[in-house]
């Protein structure tokens, strides 16, 4: 039985209210004043596990801080006050995010037929449950704590009357409970967590459930509990005398600071902090981060566990651009298929939520470019493979290299080890939401902006509803984030973009919301968000390419601006060497580079590029196989260019031998000719 948003104030309440006033105090208070959970009633020290502190900034003196995933202040039955005359349970609360379910202030219960919860549900109402007469029944206040805010909560149950709430000493609730409680005296009482796993609210799709741990995210202080109902004054008097002064201290939960560093292109290992609490439970040695930086643009990638290592484009004004793995999944008729056993749902990197798969590591880290490997395992939320070969050991598992150059354009080459997607390619556009914000706060509502090859663009606005992307042949789309670079990307003719047409609630935002990922911590397959509180994503476009690489990046220009560079990639300048020194294997759009080998001794690499206005030499890169440890001149047309931010080289040493990697900064229509000498 629920009662749900009910207020009213009967005279039976209000007279029993009145004839149960009395004198005795708690029989159990928690102050946590001198770094224990001690209840100064009972003299008891109760233990508190997982990963907790204690602040000086409470309502009255110290208080404690429970981290939203382990923390949990347990009592041991046998030294639990007998509440069976009826209770009074109160406290001082502060949140610093919303449960991803109910969570408890106090409990003692046994699953939905013994015992008691004061506590909190996901939408930041509160309330009591219990189990009357073994049937479990809600009562739930109607208003909405808002967070990093002090509210005194208190619940009254009356075996003869039913159950009271009050917020900060006023009535908010009465619902009468025709049975009696049946309690769970021999069940330990908890403080801060549920005494079982628990599946996340507000689902995506109801037949993938997966339970998880959490406990309360926030500040507790001063929590008591009496062995009678207590009157409306003794309430109102017990939020009177305990008012705090400041508020409480809960600093805001921002992304990691990825702007710190030196003003030098390349790949640095780094551990990215993100909050006190979550960075907590991680086990994971030395710098497992990586940030790639730029020294001519204002803008990083970033690995960071908090995506699962999945590359986020991160804009001048800290706005985080994504992207989705290679997914697969078990839907409904695949699971009665399998009697409901094995993998649930989507399969793919968001669901390894402690990075047990997913890592990434530097390949190449060269004044010329960085080559980055991301490698993670397409598994559901319980880490079960949608199909495993048991013979051979091994799921599905997907290997993405980055090849990062200086002017912040990047290819994402991708290699999926199963049979069914070895060569179709598919990219979800993502942005994410810190914590805080909307989707509506991170991207323009003309979020969407495409051209094709004849320089048509056009921009698509969610304004109202899902736009259809309707212009002919696009290769380019850029994200409207709300910032001044934004990212890009780039794909081949033949490739098809659509919108990411479903799941939007209108009612929470003009974008599908979600927030299982990033950072989240519970196991789920899906889990709508109901406000800006955690971390979370948003999705705009799925893109599928029959196969090859993607162009990723980030930029200050247009879509049709992009032109040059995605001609340069789509219809690259023929090339043609001169001597026979060094032989062309050819180019590479999966590196964005050419390819060259060292065929005989020389000093000399002589190359001309076939630039012209459909084939535009756009910042041309070269991997010259076997050059040597050498270091290296160029000229570009017989003129001498020093070695700097538009001539950059770096060395590649494999065990075949030393490689010589060049960038050059330069753009053209015309033919040119490029000579790259070693230095005696």
């Amino acid at each position: 039985m629920t009662t749900r948003f009910t207020f009213f104030m009967g005279l039976i309440i209000l007279s029993a209210g009145g004839r149960l006033q009395a004198t005795e105090g708690p029989v159990a208070s928690w102050t946590f004043g001198e770094k224990t959970a001690l209840d100064s009633v009972g003299k008891i020290t109760d233990t508190i596990e997982g990963n907790y502190k204690f602040l000086s900034e409470g309502v009255r003196g110290n208080c404690l801080r429970f981290d939203g995933f382990t923390t949990l202040v347990r009592r041991p039955s046998a030294k639990v006050p007998d509440l069976s005359r009826g209770f009074t349970l109160q406290g001082w609360v502060a949140l610093a995010a919303y449960s991803w379910n109910w969570t408890p202030i106090i409990a003692q219960r046994d699953g939905e037929t013994r015992g008691y919860s004061f506590g909190i549900d996901s939408t930041g109402h509160f309330g009591l449950q219990l189990a009357a007469d073994f049937r479990w029944t809600k009562c739930m206040a109607a208003q909405v704590l808002r967070l990093k805010t002090w509210y005194h909560l208190a619940a009254v149950y009356d075996p003869a009357f039913g159950v009271r709430l009050f917020l900060d000493g006023q009535l908010v609730g009465s619902f009468p409970v025709e049975k009696r409680l049946s309690l769970a005296k021999d069940i330990d009482l908890y403080l801060g967590r549920n005494h079982e796993k628990m599946v996340p609210a507000h689902l995506v799709r109801d037949w993938a459930k997966f339970p998880s741990w959490w406990s309360l995210d926030g500040l507790l202080d001063e929590i008591k509990i009496h062995d009678r109902p207590l009157a409306e004054k003794e309430i109102q008097d017990s939020w009177a005398a305990d008012k705090p002064s400041a508020a409480p201290n809960i600093p805001a939960r921002r992304f990691p600071d990825v702007t710190k560093g030196p003003n030098r292109f390349g790949a640095y290992p780094t551990k990215l902090d993100y909050y006190e609490q979550w960075d907590a439970l991680w086990q994971m040695a030395g710098e497992e981060d990586i940030v790639v930086k730029f020294d001519e643009l204002p803008v990083q990638m970033v690995f960071w566990k908090g995506t699962r290592f999945s590359p986020c484009w991160v804009t001048e004004n800290g706005k985080w651009m994504a992207d989705q793995s290679l997914e697969t999944g078990v839907w409904p008729e695949e699971l009665r298929k399998r009697g409901g056993q094995g993998a649930v749902g989507c399969c793919e990197h968001m669901s390894d939520v402690e990075c047990r798969f997913s890592h990434v590591r530097i390949v190449e880290n060269t004044d010329a470019r960085v080559v980055m490997h991301w490698r993670y395992a397409m598994v559901d939320a319980a880490y079960r493979f949608a199909n495993y070969d048991e013979v051979a050991g091994r799921g599905q598992f997907g290997d993405e290299f980055y090849y990062v150059y200086p002017d912040g354009v990047t290819t994402r080459d991708v290699t999926g080890w199963w049979p069914e997607r070895a060569h179709r390619v598919d990219q979800e556009t993502i942005f994410l939401n810190e914590p805080g914000t909307r989707p509506e706060d991170n991207c323009e509502l003309d979020a969407i902006s495409l051209a094709n090859l004849k320089g048509e663009s056009k921009t698509y606005s969610w304004e109202k509803g899902y736009p259809k992307l309707d212009l002919e042949s696009p290769i380019i789309q850029m994200v409207n984030l709300k910032s001044h670079f934004k990212p890009l990307i780039i794909v081949k003719p033949g490739s098809t973009i659509g919108t990411f047409n479903c799941e939007v609630r209108k009612e929470f935002s003009h974008f599908p919301w979600w927030n299982h990922w990033p950072v989240a911590r519970v196991s789920s397959d899906g889990r709508y968000a109901m406000a800006p509180d955690q971390a979370a994503h948003s999705s705009l476009t799925w893109v599928t390419q029959p196969s090859g690489a993607f162009l990723y990046g980030m930029t200050d220009k247009s879509a049709v601006g992009l032109l040059p560079m995605a001609k340069a990639w789509i219809h690259p300048p023929a090339i043609k060497t001169t001597g026979k020194a060094f032989s062309s294997v050819g180019y590479a759009p999966d590196q964005r580079a050419y390819v060259l080998k060292r065929m005989e001794a020389g000093n000399e690499l002589d190359l001309a590029l076939a630039g012209s206005a459909d084939s535009p030499i756009f910042n041309p890169a070269f991997v010259i196989q076997g050059w040597g440890e050498h270091e290296a001149t160029l000229k570009i047309d017989d003129v001498k260019v020093p070695r700097g931010r538009t001539f950059r080289y770096g060395h590649r040493r494999t065990l075949a031998g030393t490689d010589l990697i060049v960038w050059i900064k330069i753009t053209s229509d015309k033919p040119l000719r490029i000579t790259v000498s070693t230095i005696p």
